[in-house]
C-alpha cells in the first residue's frame, strides 16, 4: 500500500517592532535577562494592555503579500491556560476573527504549487524558559513580544515543499521589514502537523505534531524522517500514536516529547480590556502601500525588465541587503547583466573570503556602477577593470583614483587609429602572416600582442582582433 503525507504548518514570526505587543517595554534580542520588562509583561495587578500600532501595520503587510482577506475590525481574545511561561495565566491572541484569512502562497519545486493558508493572526509571545536539572529560569524579556502566527491548510505533501513554503514566508517577512527572520534566534519558529493516509483516500490519519523546528534544513529532515517512521508503522500493522515530537539534530530523527490525549479546551473569550478596533480603508491601504518591495516583485523585474539570469537573480535575492546594494547600483547604469555579474562574482567572492556582510563593503553602489559603465563603453578592458577593482579594495580608493594610480588610460576604440597600428605590425611581420595562412592559430595571438605592445596596451583588444582578421584576409 502506498501512502501520502498530509502536512500543515504553523509559523510564528517575531516582529521587529520597537516595543512589545501590549506594553511600552522595548524589544531587543540578546539583552540582559529580565531587563526589558514592564509591569504589564509580568501581569502586575491593575496594568492594562495598549495595542502596538506598528504590529497591526506589519500584520496587514504580510496578510496582503499572502493574498488574504483583511478584516477591518480588530478583535482580540484570551487563550486561557496555566503554564510557567505565561505570567497572566492567559495569552492575548485572536481566535474567531483573525486579521487575515483565506490566502495562498505559490512555491516552486519541480513545478509550481499553490499552498492554501487558513489564517494569520496577532498575538503576544510567552516568556523564555531555561531548563536545568533541578530548576527552571524565566526570562520575561520575550514576554509580550509581538507575534504573527501563519497557519497553512494541510496542502503540503513533502519535506521539500514544507521547506520551500517556510523559505518563501521567511523571505516575505524579511523583505516587508516585519522581522529579521533569524530562525537560529527564534525570530521565526515552525510547528508541523503531519499524518499519513492511503493514496486516494479522503480520510485523515492520526496527527503527530513536531514542535519548534529552527532551520529550513531541519524542517525538511524532520518531515522526511517522520513520513518514513509513520509509513513503517502502518505497513507493519501498528498504530500511530497522537503525540508531540521534536527533532533531535544529533540522531537526525524525531523523538517523543509528550503523548496527547484529549484536545485542550482553552476557553477562549473576547479580551475585555481591548475594545474592538475599527481599521479604516485608508489605514489598511496605507499599511499596504508602505510595504517595501518584496522579493517576488524584484524577481519579476530582474527577469522581465533587466534580463538577468536565473543564477544571478537567485544569488542577489538570497540577501535583502545584497538586493538593496544591487538596486542602488542599478540606478547608475543600464548595463544590468554586467552589473549583476560583478555583484554575484567579484563582490560576493570578496565578502565570502573575508566573511563580512555587504553592509561593510566600502565600494559604494555608484562607484561599482561607474566601473561597469567604463568597461561596457570600452573605455577600459575587462582586465583593467578587475585591476582597478582590486586597487579600490586594497586602498579604499574611488574608480578615478585607482585608475590614475595604476596609470590606466582610456582605451582606444577609434578604428582608424587601431588600423594604423595593425598595418604597421603586418608590414613588420610577414612571416606571421604566412603562419596564419598556413593555419597556425597562434600567429593571430602574436600579432594582437604586437599591436598591444606598440600602442602601450591602449587599444581595444577585441576590436584589434577583428581588424587584424579583416586585414589578413586581404593579404
Amino acid at each position: 500500500m502506498n501512502f501520502e503525507a498530509v502536512i500543515g504548518l504553523e509559523i510564528h514570526v517575531e516582529m521587529k517592532t520597537r516595543s512589545k505587543m501590549f506594553s511600552s517595554a522595548p524589544v531587543e534580542f540578546g539583552a540582559e535577562p529580565n531587563s526589558l520588562v514592564s509591569p504589564n509583561d509580568i501581569a502586575f495587578p491593575g496594568t492594562m494592555p495598549t495595542v502596538n500600532k506598528q504590529a497591526i501595520i506589519n500584520a496587514i503587510r504580510v496578510a496582503n503579500a499572502l493574498h488574504m482577506s483583511i478584516d477591518n475590525v480588530l478583535v482580540f481574545d484570551r487563550k486561557n491556560y496555566f503554564y510557567s511561561d505565561l505570567p497572566k495565566g492567559y495569552q492575548i491572541t485572536q481566535n474567531k476573527r483573525p486579521i487575515g484569512s483565506e490566502g495562498y502562497l505559490e512555491i516552486k519545486t519541480d513545478s509550481v504549487r499553490r499552498i492554501a493558508i487558513e489564517r494569520l493572526h496577532l498575538e503576544e509571545d510567552t516568556c523564555k524558559q531555561l531548563h536545568f536539572s533541578e530548576y527552571t529560569l524565566l526570562d520575561y524579556n520575550r514576554s509580550g513580544v509581538p507575534l504573527i502566527e501563519i497557519v497553512s491548510k494541510p496542502d503540503i505533501r513533502t519535506g521539500e515543499e514544507a521547506m520551500k513554503y517556510v523559505e518563501a514566508i521567511r523571505s516575505i517577512v524579511i523583505y516587508a521589514d516585519v522581522s529579521d527572520g533569524k530562525m537560529e534566534e527564534g525570530s521565526l519558529r515552525c510547528d508541523v502537523n503531519i499524518s499519513l493516509r492511503p493514496i486516494g483516500s479522503e480520510k485523515l490519519g492520526t496527527k503527530v505534531e513536531i514542535k519548534n523546528l529552527n532551520s529550513l534544513a531541519n524542517i525538511q529532515k524532520a518531515i522526511d524522517f517522520e513520513i518514513k517512521r509513520q509509513e513503517g508503522l502502518l505497513l507493519t500493522g501498528r498504530a500511530i500514536v497522537q503525540e508531540t515530537r521534536r527533532f533531535d539534530e544529533t540522531l537526525k530523527e524525531t523523538v517523543t516529547m509528550r503523548i496527547k490525549t484529549d484536545a485542550v479546551d482553552y476557553k477562549y473569550f473576547v479580551e475585555p480590556n481591548i475594545v474592538p478596533i475599527k481599521l479604516s480603508t485608508e489605514f489598511i491601504n496605507a499599511a499596504i502601500s508602505s510595504c517595501p518591495e518584496l522579493a517576488q516583485v524584484k524577481e519579476k523585474r530582474y527577469f522581465e525588465v533587466q534580463g538577468l539570469s536565473e543564477r544571478d537573480v537567485n544569488i542577489i535575492l538570497q540577501s535583502k541587503d545584497l538586493a538593496k546594494y544591487y538596486d542602488d547600483a542599478a540606478k547608475h547604469t543600464i548595463h544590468f547583466k554586467s552589473l549583476a555579474n560583478w555583484v554575484t562574482g567579484e563582490v560576493i567572492a570578496y565578502l565570502n573570503k573575508r566573511n563580512i556582510p555587504i553592509e561593510n563593503f566600502f565600494i559604494s553602489p555608484a562607484q561599482l556602477a561607474m566601473l561597469v559603465n567604463m568597461i561596457e563603453k570600452k573605455e577600459i578592458s575587462n582586465k583593467q577593470g578587475r585591476d582597478i577593482f582590486q586597487e579600490m579594495l586594497t586602498n579604499s580608493s574611488s574608480v578615478k583614483e585607482a585608475k590614475e594610480k595604476l596609470g590606466v588610460s582610456t582605451q582606444i576604440n577609434d578604428n582608424s587609429v587601431i588600423l594604423a597600428f595593425v598595418t604597421e605590425v603586418l608590414n613588420a611581420f610577414p612571416d606571421s602572416i604566412k603562419d596564419f595562412k598556413d593555419g597556425k592559430d597562434r600567429a593571430l595571438g602574436f600579432l594582437v600582442g604586437q599591436v598591444m605592445k606598440r600602442s602601450q596596451g591602449k587599444v581595444n583588444p577585441g576590436l584589434t582582433s577583428k581588424l587584424l582578421l579583416e586585414e589578413l584576409k586581404k593579404r
